[in-house]
């Protein structure tokens, strides 16, 4: 490879992790976001602020070029590779946040995303199609072979666990089958919210919630239970049923949502990983046009 074309492929790495750092940064600067830390709330913890994941962030953001670089490059075994540079990465956002989990769950799918843009590589349009295939290629057989022959002595996340009681696969199915929350819910409510003529934080507090009606959140099942995912597709449906953000009393709902979240310990963490993924895929469109 000449050193033309190793310039070319950086710029192209850099473009793509500047796309994920902007989900990232829509994600945590989203207000109203119910039990999630905004820059007016820290949700429902007690150990991490808005600052916390601004340090995250930065923390983490070379990953993300590591992984795109590694998609434009690499033909084959690329989840291997996309691992030893997670592990790394997760210590650094560790190290970053003094031992709180801020953004694992966006590491692992950001990381992924931003290797799905070996579709460049292959020739093809930079899309949502393409990069959820790549995704789906990219993670072939995930589910079988990190949770379908886990046994409980062996359990060493929560998203394990979960499945071993629950049999929800988590951000690994969703991944596996190429982001259907992201294309058939995220996408859809957040473009649609723009053209509606919502402000970009209106459209990412009524994409959020409509992300809430379908995803099987660990963050949330981890925290409350199975319970916990039942009162936050109730709530999330309700508030879409009012209108969402484009009625005053979708408005008005949203914010009892955030009092009732904090009430009960509730945090869709998970959801907040997707809508910064279905940011990240926007932005990802627009810039390889």
């Amino acid at each position: 490879m000449d050193k033309n074309n190793l310039s070319n492929i950086s710029l192209k790495a850099l473009k793509i992790s500047q796309a994920a750092n902007l989900g990232m940064l829509y994600d945590i600067c989203t207000s109203p976001s119910p039990g999630l830390v905004s820059p007016f709330s820290t949700g429902a913890h007690k150990d991490m602020d808005i600052f916390t994941f601004l340090k995250s962030i930065a923390a983490i953001l070379p990953t993300m070029t590591i992984c795109a670089e590694l998609g434009l490059q690499e033909k084959y075994d690329l989840l291997p590779k996309l691992r030893r540079v997670g592990v790394k990465a997760e210590k650094e956002m560790f190290a970053a946040t003094k031992g709180v989990n801020t953004q694992k769950g966006f590491l692992f799918l950001g990381g992924v995303v931003s290797a799905a843009g070996s579709c460049i590589r292959l020739g093809k349009p930079v899309n949502r199609y393409n990069i959820s295939n790549q995704c789906k290629y990219i993670c072939k057989d995930i589910v079988e072979k990190e949770l379908l022959n886990i046994s409980k002595d062996k359990v060493r996340t929560n998203g394990e666990r979960i499945f071993l009681e629950y049999g929800i696969t988590g951000i690994r199915g969703e991944i596996e089958n190429g982001l259907p929350s992201v294309l058939k819910v995220g996408l859809l409510l957040y473009e649609e919210a723009l053209t509606s003529g919502l402000s970009i934080n209106e459209a990412l507090s009524h994409t959020l919630v409509g992300l809430m009606t379908v995803v099987e959140d660990s963050t949330v099942i981890n925290r409350y239970g199975m319970e916990g995912l039942i009162i936050v597709k109730k709530h999330a449906n309700k508030f879409l049923n009012y209108g969402g953000m484009y009625t005053e009393k979708g408005r008005e709902y949203i914010k009892y949502m955030e009092l009732e979240f904090i009430d009960k310990n509730i945090s869709p963490g998970g959801c907040a990983d997707i809508l910064a993924i279905t940011v990240m895929i926007k932005k990802l469109e627009e810039d390889f046009k």
